[in-house]
């Protein structure tokens, strides 16, 4: 219950200027889950989807993160990270500034010497919190690094969820890390985070600006949910389009946000409504529309 309440906050969120994101639900029973995906890489999942997922490279140079979750779990994520390598963590890129996904920046930092890098205007974001939590490398179009054998690009995808999301490739092991454009398995609407810069109808245009580059026999690390694939945001790419036409066409003709939710979506979209409602993704997208 605490961290439905939570995510609730979270969703009521995205039409505001409160960051409600700064609220750390209860982690006291919360455990850090290891899955192996090949190549050195594997993904960390915090029990009960209490924060972002991480993916992992570990190699003879060292270790790389994608998100570091709550500061309050940095201690379990430490551990499993030796679990699988006796290796110095080395850099930390954020896929965006939300405190499920970058509040563990300060105490990896100062506990390993790390280097974060996110995308430009995620630094600005996070420019409130003390200086440790800052990205010392971003970029606004993309990057790349070259370590443990691996292609690790960071392509910016600003204005979907956030303005500062960025997704990340890892080749050749063909795992891309899609931060929160993505909940896997239906487990939620998606959240446009309005207040940060996001827009439900950005949402849409990044995955099938991103679908193109990702092949069907990848290993699609979702922000939330459990490990996906490219037949999962095709999925989610489906639901987007007819969701956004859906609530468009009403707009259109001139009917308001409340009689669109009143209406509601088709029932097989029911299953999509998780922390994210049906009447919350329905006032995303009237509000992202112009």
């Amino acid at each position: 219950m605490t961290l439905l309440r939570f995510r609730v906050a979270a969703a009521a969120a995205c039409l505001l200027t409160v960051n409600v994101f700064a609220q750390v639900p209860d982690l006291s029973d919360v455990t850090i889950v290891t899955t192996p995906l090949g190549d050195g890489m594997y993904m960390l999942e915090a029990t009960g989807d209490v924060a972002g997922n991480i993916a992992v490279s570990a190699g003879e140079d060292g270790i790389l993160i994608v998100d570091d979750q709550f500061a309050g779990l940095t201690d379990q994520i430490l551990d499993a990270l030796r679990e699988v390598s006796s290796g110095q963590l080395r850099y930390i890129i954020n896929t965006h500034h939300h405190d499920d996904h970058s509040d563990g920046n300060a105490s990896l930092v100062s506990q390993t010497g790390a280097t974060i890098i996110a995308h430009d205007n995620a630094r600005q974001r996070l420019s409130s919190k003390p200086a440790g939590h800052w990205p010392t490398i971003t970029t606004s179009a993309g990057l790349s690094i070259h370590f443990n054998g691996q292609k690790i690009t960071a392509f910016a995808v600003p204005g979907g969820h956030t303005d500062n999301d960025i997704i990340v490739f890892f080749e050749p092991a063909g795992v891309v890390h899609m931060g929160d454009l993505f909940n896997s398995a239906r487990t939620s609407f998606p959240l446009a985070h309005l207040a940060a810069g996001g827009n439900a109808l950005r949402i849409l245009d990044n995955i099938e600006r991103i679908l193109p580059m990702i092949p069907w026999d990848a290993q699609v690390i979702a922000g939330h949910g459990p490990l996906s694939d490219r037949a999962g945001l095709v999925d989610l790419r489906d639901m987007l389009a007819f969701t956004i036409d859906f609530v468009e066409r009403r707009k259109k003709s001139g009917r308001s946000l409340g009689e669109i939710q009143a209406e509601g979506f088709p029932a097989e979209y029911d299953e999509w409504a998780g922390y994210i409602t049906a009447d919350a993704w329905t006032e995303m997208i009237y509000a992202s529309l112009p």
